[in-house]
């Protein structure tokens, strides 16, 4: 077995549940990111109230959620932002998915190509209800950039979030 580090980035469990927002809240030290392991391309501060993308080709931050009930429906969101200064998001749309269960129906949103200063609200969202049979209450989801190989810079994840709708 190798001692080596891994260059992805491995969630810990940490949310909270946030009241005011009747949301289940997943700090960034909660999200697995591929290259987070790598200072090459991500800033994962000790205490991260935000992640800082410096660069990649190929973004992918997932999570999951297991606190799911049968039969509900559950909007999923990111809290994102732009540095000013960043790049590589003008002809790169964002995808996010997420379904619930192995075998659940996966739904996706998408967003237009960024201009930067985004002056959006920073939410990116989407909703996924599960099947009736659906036994796996497991909700997995992920915010993509991985079509265009064009390389991205300054994207900043403040969160993601659960919440029942």
């Amino acid at each position: 077995m190798s001692s080596q580090k891994s260059s992805h980035y491995k969630a810990d469990s940490r949310m909270e549940l946030d009241t005011n927002r009747k949301a289940w809240i997943i700090q960034p030290s909660g999200l697995n990111f591929v290259w987070g392991g790598d200072s090459r391309y991500w800033v994962v501060p000790k205490e991260p109230r935000y992640l800082l993308l410096k660069m990649v080709s190929w973004l992918e931050v997932t999570g999951s959620f297991e606190r799911t009930e049968p039969g509900k429906t559950y909007k999923i969101g990111f809290n994102i932002s732009f540095k000013p200064d960043a790049t590589g998001w003008d002809r790169a749309p964002l995808v996010m998915s997420a379904k619930i269960g192995k075998k659940g129906k996966t739904n996706k949103g998408r967003s237009e190509p960024v201009n930067i200063p985004d002056e959006s609200d920073g939410g990116f969202e989407i909703s996924v209800s599960p099947t009736a049979d659906n036994q796996d209450t497991k909700l997995q989801f992920g915010l993509y950039e991985v079509w265009t190989g064009q390389w991205k810079t300054g994207l900043l994840i403040h969160e993601a979030f659960v919440q029942e709708v």
